[in-house]
C-alpha cells in the first residue's frame, strides 16, 4: 500500500473545532506509528493545518486496529453503576468529584481554623470534564466510543483508513464513503459553529436548533474529541463558562503530549483569563530550555524561536448563561507573545522575569470596575496582536490608575524601569520606542515628572513632603497625548513650574542641608523638541506621551519608588504588607 506522510485539517469553521481535529488527528498518527519515536509534527498554514510525519507510514487494517482497543480519549463515567464498554479504563467523574467537593469543605475549614486533612489529588482533567459536562458534552463522547469498540473490525478498518486517505489528499473526511457511518450528535463544546440558533438550512420557522446530525461527520468528531483530551481548558466566569484551546504553530506530538496534564491558572474573569492562558503557556514553553549544549528538548523553545513559534494563540467560546442552557455568545483567539527570540540562558530569565512581573502588576486589577477591565483589555490586545500601541496606552492608563491608589493607600504594584528598557530594546517595535527612552531630553524630563509626582508622594506618606505634588500631570499629559503643539506646552508649563520650585528650595536652603531636586535645562527641553519633530505623526507623538507616564510611574532597579538627590532617598516600603496581605 502506499505510505502517506502529510494529512491536512481545513479550517472551515473559524473556531478551535479545526483546531481540536489538528491535534487530535496528530495524537492519533502518533499511535499508528506505534510510539517508536518518530517525530510528527502538527504546522498551522493560512487555511489549513498540515500534520506531518517524519517517516511515511503505511495505511492497512492491521495497523489500525489499534484504534479500536484504544480510540485515545477516555469514556467518562458520570453517574454510579455506568459502565466502560469492555477492555476500556474509564475515567472516574464521579469519584474525582467527591474529591473536588471535599477540597472545597477543607479550604472552608481552614478558613475557620481548623487543621487540614490529607486528601488525595483531583486528576487534572476532572475540571475541564466538568464543564464539558455542564455543556452537554460528555454524553456524545461517550456514545462514540463504544460505536467505535463495538464495530466490526474490518468496517471500522475501512472507514479510518478511508477518511485518512481523504486527509492525505486534501479532501473533507465527509466526502468518504464508509459501511461505518455512526450518527454523532453536533455538540457545541466542542465545534462551536453549532451552536443552537446559529445554523439553519432556512428561515423555515421561528424555533432554534443546531446543526443537523446528517451534516456531521463522526470521524471529525472522533478526531476533536481525541484533541479535546490534550488542549482544551476553561474556567467559570460567574454562572458563565469560557472554554479555551491553544493553536499549534509548529509543535510537535511532545509539546501536545506535555500539555495534556498542564494545569492553567485559575481566575475567575474573561480578560483576565485571556491573558494568564497565555502568561502560562509562555512559561511552559520556557520552563525546561536546556542551551548548555546543542542538544536542545525537542518539546520545548529552541534558539531563535519565540512562543508564538511553537503556539500561535489561544483560541475561546464563550458561553453565556441563560438560566436552563448557556449557548455560545462569542468566540475570539488572543495570540502569544512574538516579543523576542530565544537566544540563551539569560534570554530565559528574560522571559521568566517579565512574565512573573506582568502578571503581578495585572493580578490585582478588578475587572468589575471600568477603568481596570479596559486596562486589561488594552493589556490583552497588545498580546494578541504585538500592538506596542496598545501597549504604550496600557502604560500611561495604568501610570494614572496607579497614581490614584497610592494616594488612597491601597494595594498596587509598579513595572520595573529597567525591565521596560530592556523588553523594548529586545522586542524591536516598529514605534520608534528605543529611540525616544534613549534620548537625554527625555530622559531627564521623565525624571523630573517622577520627582513631582510618584517620588514627592511617597515621601508625603512618609510626613517629609516638600514640594507639591503634581497630581493631574499623568491626566493632562494623557488628555493631549495627540496633539504635538498641545503636549509640548504642556510639558513646558511643567518644566517651568518644576524648576520654579526648586531656585525657591534653593534659596531657602542656601548652604544648609537638604532634600534638592535637579533642574531641567534648556538643553533637555530643546533635545525632547527636536525628538518630537523627528516623529511627527500621531502614533508617535501619542508614544512619546505614554513612554513619559510610562517612565515616570515605573520602579527603579533597586525596586524602589522614590527618586530623589540626596541621602534622603529610601526604599519604597509603603505598601508592601497590604501586598504580602493579598
Amino acid at each position: 500500500m502506499t505510505g502517506y506522510r502529510e494529512f491536512f485539517v481545513g479550517k472551515r469553521t473559524g473556531t478551535y473545532a479545526d483546531t481540536l481535529a489538528a491535534v487530535g488527528l496528530t495524537k492519533m498518527l502518533r499511535a499508528l506509528q506505534g510510539g517508536d519515536g518518530s517525530l510528527v509534527t502538527v504546522t498551522e498554514q493560512s487555511s489549513r493545518f498540515c500534520v506531518e510525519l517524519a517517516e511515511p507510514i503505511e495505511l492497512n487494517a492491521e495497523r489500525v486496529s489499534i484504534l479500536q482497543r484504544e480510540p485515545l480519549y477516555s469514556f467518562i463515567v458520570t453517574k454510579p453503576g455506568e459502565n466502560a464498554p469492555d477492555g476500556i479504563v474509564p475515567y472516574d467523574y464521579v469519584a474525582n468529584k467527591a474529591i473536588a467537593d471535599a477540597y472545597r469543605e477543607e479550604r472552608k475549614r481552614k478558613k475557620g481554623g481548623e487543621e487540614r486533612e490529607e486528601l488525595p489529588n483531583v486528576s487534572p482533567r476532572f475540571y475541564v470534564y466538568q464543564k464539558v459536562n455542564v455543556l452537554q458534552g460528555i454524553s456524545a463522547r461517550n456514545k462514540l466510543l463504544e460505536e467505535i469498540v463495538y464495530a466490526k473490525p474490518e468496517e471500522l478498518a475501512q472507514a479510518v483508513i478511508a477518511k485518512l486517505k481523504a486527509l492525505a489528499n486534501g479532501q473533507l473526511t465527509s466526502e468518504a464513503a464508509t459501511k461505518f457511518n455512526p450518527k454523532v450528535a453536533a455538540v457545541q463544546v466542542f465545534n462551536p459553529s453549532v451552536g443552537k440558533g446559529i445554523n439553519r438550512l432556512k428561515a423555515d420557522g421561528a424555533t432554534r436548533g443546531p446543526l443537523p446530525s446528517s451534516f456531521v461527520d463522526w470521524f471529525e468528531e472522533w478526531l476533536r474529541f481525541i484533541g479535546s483530551d490534550v488542549v482544551l481548558s476553561g474556567n467559570s466566569i460567574g454562572d458563565d463558562i469560557k472554554m479555551n484551546v491553544v493553536v499549534p504553530a509548529k509543535a510537535s506530538y511532545r509539546h501536545l503530549n506535555e500539555l495534556e496534564e498542564h494545569k492553567f491558572s485559575y481566575v475567575r474573569t474573561s480578560r483576565k483569563a485571556d491573558i494568564l492562558a497565555v502568561f502560562d503557556l509562555v512559561l511552559f514553553l520556557v520552563s525546561k530550555v536546556d542551551v548548555s549544549t546543542d542538544a536542545f528538548w525537542s518539546f520545548r523553545m529552541q534558539v531563535g524561536e519565540t512562543p508564538r513559534d511553537i503556539f500561535s494563540a489561544v483560541q475561546t467560546a464563550y458561553f453565556k448563561s441563560l438560566g436552563s442552557a448557556k449557548p455560545i455568545s462569542n468566540i475570539a483567539s488572543i495570540g502569544l507573545p512574538h516579543w523576542f527570540k530565544v537566544r540563551d540562558e539569560a534570554d530565559i530569565a528574560r522571559w521568566e522575569t517579565l512574565i512573573k512581573e506582568h502578571r503581578d502588576v495585572l493580578f490585582l486589577l478588578d475587572e468589575d470596575k471600568t477603568e481596570e477591565a479596559e486596562l486589561l483589555h488594552l493589556y490583552r490586545d497588545f498580546l494578541s496582536g504585538d500592538d506596542w500601541l496598545s501597549f504604550l496606552r496600557f502604560l500611561g492608563s495604568y501610570g494614572c490608575w496607579s497614581m490614584k491608589r497610592r494616594e488612597a493607600k491601597k494595594p498596587m504594584r509598579s513595572f520595573v524601569k529597567n525591565h521596560l528598557e530592556e523588553l523594548f530594546t529586545l522586542s524591536q517595535p516598529r514605534l520608534p520606542v528605543v529611540d525616544i527612552i534613549n534620548n537625554s531630553g527625555f530622559q531627564n524630563i521623565a525624571k523630573a515628572i517622577r520627582q513631582a509626582t510618584v517620588s514627592e508622594q511617597y515621601v508625603k506618606a512618609k510626613g517629609r513632603q516638600i514640594f507639591e505634588v503634581k497630581y493631574g500631570l499623568f491626566q493632562e499629559i494623557k488628555r493631549k497625548a495627540k496633539f504635538r503643539e498641545e503636549l509640548l506646552t504642556v510639558i513646558s508649563d511643567f518644566i517651568s513650574q518644576f524648576n520654579y520650585e526648586n531656585a525657591r528650595r534653593e534659596e531657602q536652603l542656601r548652604e544648609a542641608p537638604g532634600r534638592r531636586r535637579k533642574r531641567v535645562s534648556m538643553q533637555d527641553l530643546q533635545e525632547f523638541a527636536e525628538l518630537m519633530d523627528r516623529f511627527p505623526s500621531q502614533k508617535e507623538t501619542e508614544a512619546m506621551a505614554m513612554l513619559l507616564i510610562a517612565f515616570a510611574s515605573c520602579k527603579d532597579g533597586k525596586g524602589t519608588d522614590a527618586d530623589t538627590d540626596t541621602e534622603d532617598q529610601e526604599v519604597d516600603l509603603a505598601y508592601t504588607s497590604e501586598e504580602e496581605e493579598i
